[in-house]
């Protein structure tokens, strides 16, 4: 369950997935919830994950099909449906804080 928890910090369904640090998994994580495989996470699948995420916090209202919806149409780049692998890290790296700036040059 940690680990189903883990990719929906990745999905974005868990606010603390600021972190632009790729999924050191190998996509473990994103193969437990694409249960049929398919490269995808369909609406039953961040559905469910979704749930897990609800259960846990004791919000049932986290797992509202409103929510899901707006989760996917938030992350589906592609208008198809479903989020794979690609679009998940399009949207961490839209929520990756700023590289730091440099110092400016000739101050001591």
């Amino acid at each position: 369950m940690k680990k189903f928890m883990m990719i929906a910090a990745a999905a974005g369904l868990i606010p603390a997935i600021a972190s632009a640090q790729p999924p050191k998994d190998d996509g473990r994580l994103f193969a437990m919830i694409d249960t049929n495989g398919d490269g995808k996470l369909d609406k039953a699948e961040v559905t469910k994950m979704a749930e897990m995420r609800a259960q846990k916090q004791g919000d049932p209202s986290l797992a509202s099909p409103d929510k899901v919806d707006a989760f996917i149409k938030h992350v589906d780049a592609n208008g198809d449906g479903m989020i794979d692998k690609g679009e998940i890290e399009k949207m961490r790296s839209a929520r990756a804080p700023a590289p730091p700036a440099e110092a400016p040059s000739g101050t001591n």
